[in-house]
């Protein structure tokens, strides 16, 4: 099929060899997702791991990079469960098969109705991101941020913002070396956004900005390069977070529907801003490495706050359990921004960021008034004014 089709439109000999490569490619990756479901975990070994990054270099080469990349997630996964590492989640793991055959099964699709790969780029990604400069200024507010680390040694920090005008979220991350500056993503706070960038990280994760000579990806991913100037804007508020707003958690369930069935652009879909009536105190459960605490909404319904133990996630766990403490009553949020998702049969939540309707005053990075605090990054025990 990849033959005929590049035949008659008379493809160059490197677009004729790739889309080759990708019809093989599906097949293959289809196939060891089959193996791996017929033959369960408790069959799974060091050669499932090596099978695994042997499919990831076939997707490589297939051009199927948002495949390679959740290919490399399961085989991060395979090995935790060989390891016996409490991380280790069926639940993740059995995500992470499904987003593979929803992934490969989309790009197929779009492959046998005719689409050259520089058409399928939404669905099966770039090697490197491609930016496009706006034309016009863009006035962005930071929503939330929060920390990691990823296992390739890299510890980062990733700020969600708003887009007037546009209605939409763009992302900015930055990220270090772990054998530099350590596992702890709090310590790149001060730093500079990027090298071309004098505004340090805690500055943009406040307040509004006018980004001029903006370059952006297909994925909503600002480019932070040396011709991007960057000046103080006015502050948009509580509208900055309408668009994620969600009254109770069957709208929210609604709204997790469709990502659930589309891989491709179900991140923004999780995004959510919620206001809890009611906050339950956090539970630390060693033997499956979480934390977790129940909030209500105005019908009574209960969601579930999820944060694994993980070195990178002991600052915000410390936050929680204060704020969900009756010493922190005082200092509850109105309102949550972070990342939703079902399991388990639940509806849960891993928080960013704790939002209040009139400023606080916050004592970390010196005394500054805000509307939101990162609850990975900024210490709640210091909020004055809630």
């Amino acid at each position: 099929m990849a033959e005929a089709q590049a035949e008659e439109v008379k493809l160059p000999k490197a677009v004729r060899d790739k889309m080759t490569r990708m019809e093989a490619a599906f097949d293959k990756i289809d196939r060891l997702l089959y193996r791996l479901g017929q033959q369960g975990l408790q069959r799974m070994s060091a050669s499932s791991a090596v099978e695994l990054q042997a499919l990831q270099q076939t997707a490589h080469n297939a051009a199927l990079i948002t495949v390679e990349r959740q290919i490399e997630i399961l085989a991060a996964h395979v090995q935790r469960y060989l390891d016996k590492d409490p991380l280790f989640t069926l639940d993740d793991y059995m995500s992470t098969i499904n987003k593979i055959w929803l992934l490969n099964k989309q790009a197929r699709a779009l492959f046998e109705a005719g689409k050259l790969p520089d058409e399928m780029i939404d669905v099966i990604g770039e090697t490197r991101r491609s930016y496009t400069m706006m034309d016009e200024d863009l006035t962005l507010q930071p929503l939330g941020a929060s920390g990691w680390v990823t296992d390739t040694d890299f510890v980062g920090i990733t700020l969600y913002f708003y887009v007037d005008g546009k209605d939409e979220i763009y992302e900015a991350s930055s990220c270090k070396p772990t054998m530099y500056f350590g596992t702890n993503p709090r310590r790149l706070m001060t730093q500079p956004i990027s090298d071309y960038v004098s505004q340090s990280i805690y500055d943009m994760s406040h307040g509004a900005y006018t980004f001029r000579n903006a370059k952006v990806s297909r994925d909503g991913r600002l480019s932070l390069h040396k011709d991007l100037e960057i000046r103080k804007a006015p502050y948009i508020g509580g509208k900055a977070y309408s668009a994620l707003a969600v009254r109770n958690w069957k709208a929210l369930l609604e709204r997790l529907k469709a990502s659930q069935t589309n891989p491709v652009g179900a991140s923004a879909a999780s995004l959510v801003f919620i206001e809890p009536t009611n906050y339950w105190p956090l539970q630390i459960d060693q033997k499956s490495a979480k934390a977790t605490a129940e909030i209500d909404d105005d019908q009574g319904a209960r969601l579930q706050i999820e944060v694994p133990l993980r070195a990178e996630n002991n600052f915000l766990v410390d936050n929680l359990e204060y704020m969900l403490s009756p010493k922190g009553k005082s200092v509850r949020p109105n309102a949550i921004f972070g990342r939703a998702w079902t399991s388990e049969g639940r509806l849960k939540l891993f928080p960013y960021t704790a939002v209040y309707n009139q400023a606080v005053i916050v004592n970390d990075h010196g005394q500054k008034r805000v509307n939101e605090v990162h609850l990975s990054l900024e210490s709640m025990k210091v909020v004055k004014g809630a």
